[in-house]
């Protein structure tokens, strides 16, 4: 939608902010479903209530995909999750369809969308994950944030296995049973390894308090897979959770739609910190699941081991950690001696201005430009007038005080373009061709102006030569010789004004 301005149109679509409170008022719903109605009446109206939240979820997440403007990375990614959801609801639809014929028939019928839909709709969510760009520049670091992921997710699964999936299958069972106990807590991985490869790798996907609603809600999913399922009747418990879990995400996407309206989201930048500390919790946590597990079997004996185990591990994730934290300071050092060298290399030390070889980059890319589409550029150099006798008399500490004050000048006036100083008293402005005039008339009038330097009243004006890169597209050496030559034709026909360059000699302005 484009309004008067001709921008888009941000305000937010009716109807949206409804969905949260919609959603809440259905959970409500299924879980008095739960509370009142038999289990076989109950469980189709909670999968139903789980199929309208997962709809509304799917419409945001289309919705955020088709946000004007935003980045063709975040655009893809949000449009994969849309498809991925699509296809969980059809497995959602399938079971609903399951329990219906059970509750109607008398029979039970296999929960297939659980056996082999979700796990279908799991795989594309993976390739979202997997096709969003992040900021790991090489195969190292890619390893390194790919073996990060990996050791929590193992740790999480080892949870995952203890308390949810031994619980509810054992060997000698159907491969089918299997699957079902499985689809759940599966889930609950995939879309946490979508979490954890957006907190690693400093991918700016989701905004803070959407990747917080994220996080709760695969917490507590996972710890409805843990609570025991009371045999003939619905787990209220789980049920309850799953539900809010479910609120959680869908109160996620919405803030994540109305942060990509306002245009907060961003593209992927480095994360504040070199390394990430929840492999290390997620190895505490693995060993003291270990102690609970195997801990009522250990004499006094095998406990001095194991605590003696325990200790070391500490002492070498401690070690590991100020290993790391050192290394992240000698980086940060590394990183800002790095910009300052960069800095020093395409910048002028006096003026702080853009040097010759900033320039020298900056007229190869227009050249590339006008060869491609036809976009002219014009080369404006400034040459001032009555420098020299400024520098002799008043001394040099005077003259480059009065270069910055006249660089300060032409960046205030050529704001659009780029200011570069070539040294001594040159200066070069790059601009669009259609500026060069107006802006050759406001650069001379800007430098004529007295300059007050210390106790000292000072005045220079500025001879300036204009030339274009059409006319000179093998490189920067011929355009500064045409624009040279014309600025020197100005100094000849009595300073402080402009020509254009050949060979459309076009003469200075009166």
């Amino acid at each position: 939608m484009i309004n008067g301005t001709g921008r888009h149109d941000m305000r937010r679509p009716r109807g949206v902010d409804a969905l949260l409170p919609a959603g809440a008022t259905a959970a409500v719903v299924a879980v008095l479903a739960a509370l009142i109605l038999p289990s076989q009446a109950a469980e189709p109206v909670i999968v139903l209530v789980d199929l309208a939240l997962i709809g509304a979820l799917t419409s945001m997440f289309h919705r955020t995909a088709r946000v004007p403007g935003l980045p063709p990375p975040t655009a893809r990614f949000w449009a994969s999750m849309t498809r991925a959801l699509l296809v969980y609801a059809i497995g959602m639809a399938v079971d609903l369809t399951a329990l219906l014929v059970t509750a109607a028939g008398g029979r039970t019928v296999p929960m297939y969308g659980a056996q082999l839909v979700y796990p279908v709709a799991g795989l594309l969510i993976m390739y979202a994950v997997f096709k969003y760009p992040t900021t790991a520049q090489n195969r190292s670091e890619r390893l390194r944030l790919g073996l990060d992921a990996a050791i929590v997710l193992v740790g999480v699964a080892s949870f995952v296995w203890y308390f949810t999936v031994s619980r509810r299958w054992a060997p000698g069972q159907s491969w089918l049973s299997l699957s079902e106990s499985l689809a759940l807590p599966v889930t609950v991985l995939v879309a946490g390894f979508g979490v954890l490869r957006v907190a690693f790798v400093g991918a700016r996907l989701l905004t803070r308090p959407t990747l917080a609603c994220y996080a709760a809600c695969i917490t507590l999913t996972g710890v409805a897979t843990t609570l025991p399922a009371p045999p003939e009747a619905v787990p209220l418990g789980a049920t309850t959770l799953l539900l809010l879990a479910q609120l959680c995400s869908l109160g996620g996407s919405l803030l994540q739609y109305h942060a990509s309206l306002g245009g907060t989201t961003q593209p992927p930048g480095p994360t504040r910190r070199p390394f990430s500390v929840l492999p290390y919790g997620a190895s505490a946590a693995a060993f003291g699941l270990l102690v609970i597990v195997v801990g009522p079997d250990l004499d006094w004996r095998r406990w001095g081991v194991l605590a003696g185990t325990g200790v070391l591990l500490s002492l070498v994730t401690t070690r590991q950690l100020t290993a790391l934290r050192e290394n992240g300071h000698l980086l940060a050092r590394n990183r800002l001696l790095t910009e300052q060298l960069q800095h020093q290399a395409w910048h002028d030390e006096l003026t702080g201005l853009a040097n010759r070889a900033y320039l020298g980059r900056h007229v190869e890319e227009a050249i590339q430009r006008y060869t491609t589409t036809g976009a002219d550029t014009a080369l404006l150099l400034i040459d001032l007038d009555g420098f020299k006798a400024v520098n002799d008399t008043l001394g040099h500490e005077v003259g480059d005080r009065l270069l910055c004050e006249v660089a300060d000048r032409l960046v205030s006036v050529a704001h659009e373009g780029v200011v570069c100083r070539l040294g001594g008293d040159e200066f070069v402005v790059l601009i669009e061709r259609r500026l060069a005039g107006p802006l050759a008339d406001r650069l001379v009038r800007a430098v004529a102006s007295p300059a007050v330097i210390g106790a000292h009243t000072t005045r220079v004006g500025a001879s300036i030569g204009v030339a274009y890169i059409s006319h000179s597209p093998t490189g920067i050496v011929d355009l500064l010789r045409r624009a040279d030559a014309a600025m020197y034709a100005v100094k000849s026909a009595g300073k402080n004004n402009w020509r254009l360059s050949e060979p459309e000699k076009v003469a200075a302005r009166p």
